[in-house]
């Protein structure tokens, strides 16, 4: 399967997404909507891509021992997603991709779960996807549920942030930087005029999902 995004480029805009995020999101495990709202944008005006946020539930199962994370809530047998239960990815025309894949270790410690979980790239063919959460029997087996009013929703609140635009701006330069000259420390000014050096993790990607 051709990928929309190889993984030297996925990584690239990982990296950027989550050392900004450790600085002014929540940090490793709990920053889906920075990464994948950053790297939705990233996709499109690096990459020439078109790609969207999209929140909604989401179940991965992620290893040998049949862990399914999962971000949803749940009423008797039947998932949903709400502003307290959802997971946000980026979707684009033939695929569903989520830049917080490398930290789900990460986010199976907030959830109260201890899990080896390998750092992977998640890329996936839509027509790849199970049929529901309960269908989920093999490593990288997925099923997402877009909820479009939450996602309308929470990306308007995000859009209405006036920090948004200076986030888009600063990783579509640093990519920018990363992809020309393999800039690995980038500073950034707030409005005092105090400078913050941030620096780009590593991150090792040993395969995809």
């Amino acid at each position: 399967m051709k990928f929309d995004l190889s993984l030297e480029q996925y990584e690239i805009i990982y990296r950027v997404v989550s050392s900004l995020g450790s600085k002014f999101s929540h940090g490793a495990g709990s920053s889906c909507q920075f990464y994948n709202v950053n790297a939705a944008y990233l996709i499109k005006s690096i990459f020439n891509i078109e790609a969207r946020p999209v929140m909604g539930a989401a179940f991965i199962l992620l290893n040998d021992n049949k862990f399914i994370l999962s971000f949803a809530e749940k009423d008797g047998d039947k998932f949903y997603s709400s502003p307290n239960g959802f997971h946000c990815w980026v979707e684009t025309e033939n695929s569903f991709i989520d830049f917080t894949a490398p930290e789900y270790s990460e986010t199976a410690v907030c959830k109260k779960h201890n899990q080896i979980i390998p750092k992977k790239m998640f890329q996936k063919n839509k027509h790849a996807m199970s049929t529901d959460p309960y269908s989920l029997n093999d490593v990288g087996d997925f099923y997402f549920c877009a909820n479009e009013s939450l996602t309308e929703r929470l990306i308007y609140q995000i859009y209405s942030t006036p920090a948004y635009e200076d986030f888009a701006d600063i990783c579509f330069q640093w990519c920018k930087d990363i992809l020309k000259n393999n800039t690995k420390t980038l500073p950034i000014m707030d409005d005092l005029g105090n400078e913050t050096k941030i620096n780009l993790i590593s991150s090792n990607l040993v395969d995809a999902w």
